[in-house]
């Protein structure tokens, strides 16, 4: 097995880790070969839940194994990070977001709709840095075995946090012959209900030919998460077999699909990241301004003995240069939820709220007002201020059971209010609200703790007048742990 930073990481502590996330084997009883080895079929049962093992007489290759926990950053000779663009609508994948923290855990940043900054530039169709993700691809080329990474999502809509296999070629057809395995999030696409509720696991043969399986996780068994974004790290993965051709696709140990059809038989490269699809059908619209993904670790063991066809998988966009790898470690981000929360986008940015929109009651146009600019903010800065009969609004997507946030903002004038509205799987379905009055013609700063309750699936934060006169400003939304 080839590890990539510190040797003493041995071989048996790697196979431990392993066997305690997917076969429930303790690494003190020096048995896991013996059991991840143990034969057992892949049949139908197995989706209901059953905890996963290594089936079809398979075994395991760990001369040619790769485990990387990125101890130190990314290395350049097992990854390319990826510096271009695939489909439309989106910025690509950029270097500018990767890095990693000094416990060795890879953060792949991803840029909504709403993103507004100036340090991340697009290399696709969107140039100011809006919808761009980060990617690494392997330099390493990858055949059938166990492929697995434990992440925490991206967890906002629009963003597509994806682990997959993909080599391309064409053909004298004209079709392309594509061999592609994918793990992709949100979920949701089959119900029109987009959510983190929900994996996709889907293999390609051809760009015509797949099967694409959309699991609602929370249903396989008793305790399955809620839903994948909720803050921890998960292990996504799936064992890959072509005698016979079976795809077999887990989350924690607990499969969620078992694909026998359209199975790959080409050498390939792995990829893992974030990008953002022009297609809200997919995996939502990416109404949000920035967000990360993180990458504890990824394990690739390939099978011995099961065929596949030799080839040299092309890494399909550009790659960054050694300058642009990232060279020493950052800290974790804080992530506001609130789009612009300050408002100082309005510097650069007058004709967009940029996460803001703004609304009146009824017939109360022409009686309310809305303005922004840089003198109705705290001590002269950027900030709101709205008047008569009109609100203020901004959305939060992906917001399930039992999460919790710290709302905070800035506030001048009295009458007004904000209203926190928990909403269920379509927007008009108002499950809980939370009012809180505004009561000082001073600068007041106003907090409150917030926790979904059953049902949620996403915010709704307003700021009313009421026929008063409000400034707001310094709004922020921050997810604390459960």
């Amino acid at each position: 097995m080839n590890f990539k930073t510190d040797p003493s990481k041995t071989i048996t502590s790697a196979l431990c880790l392993l066997s305690a996330l997917l076969a429930a084997v303790s690494c003190s009883s020096q048995k896991e070969e013996e059991s991840s080895l143990s034969g057992v079929s892949v049949d139908d049962s197995l989706a209901s839940g059953d905890d996963l093992l290594l089936g079809l007489g398979a075994k395991f290759d760990d001369e040619n194994a790769i485990f990387d926990d990125f101890s130190g950053g990314v290395d350049p000779s097992l990854w390319t990070i990826g510096d271009g663009a695939w489909g439309s609508g989106n910025g690509g994948v950029v270097p500018g977001n990767v890095s990693y923290t000094d416990d060795g855990v890879l953060i792949l940043r991803g840029n909504g709709l709403y993103y507004s900054g100036s340090d991340i530039s697009g290399v696709g169709t969107l140039k100011d840095g809006r919808n761009t993700g980060a990617a690494l691809i392997s330099k390493f080329r990858t055949r059938p075995g166990r492929y697995q990474i434990k992440m925490k999502v991206l967890p906002r809509l629009g963003s597509c946090t994806a682990f997959w296999t993909y080599a391309n070629r064409s053909t004298e057809s004209g079709i392309n012959d594509n061999h592609e395995i994918d793990i992709e999030l949100p979920g949701g696409k089959s119900t029109s209900v987009i959510s983190f509720k929900n994996v996709l696991n889907t293999n390609y043969v051809t760009e015509q030919y797949n099967i694409s399986e959309d699991v609602d996780v929370s249903s396989l068994r008793e305790d399955s998460p809620a839903s994948l974004n909720d803050g921890q790290f998960h292990v996504f993965g799936f064992d890959w077999y072509t005698d016979p051709e079976v795809i077999v696709y887990y989350v924690d140990g607990v499969v969620t699909a078992v694909n026998r059809e359209f199975v790959p038989n080409m050498e390939t490269r792995l990829w893992v990241g974030n990008w953002f699809p022009n297609n809200a059908g997919f995996v939502g619209q990416s109404n949000f301004e920035t967000d990360y993904m993180y990458v504890d670790w990824i394990q690739y063991r390939p099978f011995l003995d099961q065929p596949y066809e030799a080839h040299d998988a092309a890494v399909t966009v550009s790659g960054a240069s050694l300058s642009d790898y990232p060279s020493s470690p950052v800290s974790y981000p804080v992530v506001d939820k609130i789009a612009n929360g300050d408002f100082e986008y309005l510097s650069s940015h007058s004709e967009d709220g940029y996460g803001w929109r703004y609304s009146t009651i009824g017939e109360a146009e022409g009686e309310s007002d809305y303005s922004r600019g840089g003198d109705y903010g705290q001590n002269g800065s950027y900030g709101a201020e709205i008047s008569g009969l009109g609100y203020l609004e901004q959305n939060i997507d992906s917001v399930y059971d039992g999460f919790r946030h710290s709302l905070s903002f800035q506030a001048k004038g009295k009458g007004g209010y904000a209203e926190v509205a928990f909403l269920g799987s379509y927007a008009s379905n108002e499950i809980e609200t939370v009012r809180i009055d505004l009561d000082s013609d001073e600068w007041k700063t106003y907090s409150k703790e917030l926790t979904a309750p059953e049902g949620t699936y996403s915010m709704r934060l307003r700021f009313f007048a009421s026929n008063h006169l409000i400034d707001i400003d310094n709004v922020s939304l921050v997810r604390e742990a459960n």
